[in-house]
């Protein structure tokens, strides 16, 4: 029996069959990885919270700055726009939104017009849930004026 002869009936050398072995997890795994990467590229990337906040943040700073210049320069009704926009875009309860809802009411308020100052001035409250703006005298002069011009009609 020659060489030849004994190659054929005992089939593949064993290293030959461990690399196609191993080649073929590796190429399994390579496509397992492929198919996964494709499969979170089709969902999408999820936008975070903050990455959405970061454009409103610079806004809404904008807004603030420019509303407290308007103010400042005594444009009180152009302010008050800017400051609602601030309002707007502020998450719900937060210290942000309860300061642009007091700068709106003490707004309408210099301008003599304390029903929809309280309106704003409530709102602060509202929002302000550690309570640490000084709201209440504000509050309770708009009040006071409100009660006085219902009470002589």
């Amino acid at each position: 029996m020659t060489n030849s002869e004994k190659i054929s009936t005992d089939g593949v050398s064993k290293k030959l069959k461990a690399v196609v072995v191993i080649l073929t997890v590796v190429t399994f795994l390579a496509l397992v990885a492929l198919f996964t990467k494709l499969a979170s590229k089709q969902a999408g990337p999820k936008q975070t919270r903050s990455a959405i906040q970061k454009p409103d943040l610079y806004l809404s700073n904008e807004y603030k700055e420019v509303g407290t210049r308007l103010m400042n320069s005594g444009l009180k009704e152009q302010a008050i726009d800017q400051f609602i926009k601030v309002w707007n875009m502020q998450k719900i309860g937060s210290l942000e939104r309860a300061k642009a809802a007091q700068t709106v009411g003490g707004l309408y308020a210099d301008m003599g017009n304390c029903q929809e100052a309280l309106i704003w001035l409530f709102r602060a409250e509202v929002s302000d849930t550690d309570k640490t703006l000084p709201l209440q005298p504000l509050i309770d002069s708009c009040l006071a004026k409100v009660r006085s011009t219902h009470s002589q009609q």
